[in-house]
C-alpha cells in the first residue's frame, strides 16, 4: 500500500520487498536505501557529502 501526503510518501514493507525483487525496480530501491544510509552517516559523522560522492566512495557508483 502507498500513502501520500504533502510532506511524505510511505510504502508498506511488504510492497517494498516485492519491488526490491522486481528487476525493473531493484536499482531504484537500492539507491533509496543508499540515500537513507548516507543521511544516517552524515548525522553520525557530521560530514557533508553528496550522494554521488558517497556512492563513489563505496565503489557502487553507476554512471547512468
Amino acid at each position: 500500500m502507498l500513502t501520500k501526503s504533502k510532506s511524505e510518501v510511505r510504502i508498506s514493507r511488504k510492497e517494498w520487498e516485492r519491488l526490491r525483487k522486481n528487476p525493473n525496480f531493484t536499482e531504484l530501491i537500492e539507491l533509496l536505501e543508499d540515500q537513507a544510509d548516507l543521511e544516517a552517516a552524515k548525522r553520525v559523522r557530521g560530514k557533508d557529502m553528496t550522494l554521488s560522492q558517497y556512492l563513489t566512495k563505496r565503489g557502487i557508483r553507476n554512471n547512468h
